[in-house]
């Protein structure tokens, strides 16, 4: 019966140290980072998250209210990885997503917003 319950009580640290190891894989696959932060009345926030031997940035913009028009560019160190006009939605939101090779760590991610009228709202995010 002893022999028992120490074969069992080893299969089951085996269990636990295997999803602690794969929790630890998980947590640095998962890795993201982000700012967050306000400019002419609007808050932003822009994250890099490693996905699919890459990485996702994406970049939200909060403003004052729905149909306002902005320019947008994200980009990755000098590469432009978007470009171009948004219109907030319903909620006064724009929300912008681009994928790029590399991870989080290695790159500058900055993300430009402007108004039709107004200064332009900058965040950046990395090295």
């Amino acid at each position: 019966m002893q022999k028992k319950a120490v074969i069992g009580g080893a299969a089951a640290a085996a269990v636990v140290v295997g999803l602690g190891a794969w929790w630890a894989v998980d947590s640095q696959v998962e890795a993201q980072t982000s700012e967050h932060g306000t400019c002419g009345g609007a808050t932003w926030e822009l994250s890099a998250e490693a996905e699919d031997d890459g990485t996702e940035v994406s970049a939200e913009l909060q403003s004052a209210g729905p149909g306002e028009e902005w320019q947008v560019e994200l980009s990755r160190d000098d590469a432009s990885l978007l470009a171009g006009s948004r219109t907030t939605d319903e909620d006064g939101e724009i929300d912008v997503d681009a994928y790029s090779s590399g991870t989080p760590g290695d790159a500058t991610w900055t993300v430009t917003f402007t108004p039709a009228e107004g200064e332009a709202c900058t965040a950046t995010l990395g090295a």
